[in-house]
């Protein structure tokens, strides 16, 4: 994925501070709320937790939309694919 310089060396800085929290509690949840409470949020946060699961996208926003503390993204999310889908005359 290619972000500017500014943005990647944010999610790299995220990515080192959250290491040892995440190797000590390997609770995606608590992951997902311990990068929340450091302001990372969106697609830094997915990319974040895709580098420490070392796992792909799909695989890293999982945890990302089910932790408790992602309700509103996931509500977002959600509703954003809807109007997709009702734009495109889809009922999928």
């Amino acid at each position: 994925m290619g972000f500017d310089a500014e943005r990647a060396a944010r999610i790299a800085v995220m990515q080192e501070t959250a290491r040892p929290f995440w190797e000590a509690t390997g609770d995606t949840d608590a992951l997902q709320q311990f990068l929340k409470d450091h302001g990372c949020d969106g697609v830094e946060a997915v990319v974040v937790t895709m580098r420490l699961l070392n796992t792909d996208l799909a695989e890293a926003q999982r945890p990302f939309f089910t932790a408790p503390c992602r309700d509103a993204e996931r509500r977002f999310h959600d509703h954003a694919l809807g109007l997709l889908e009702e734009a495109a005359g889809t009922d999928d």
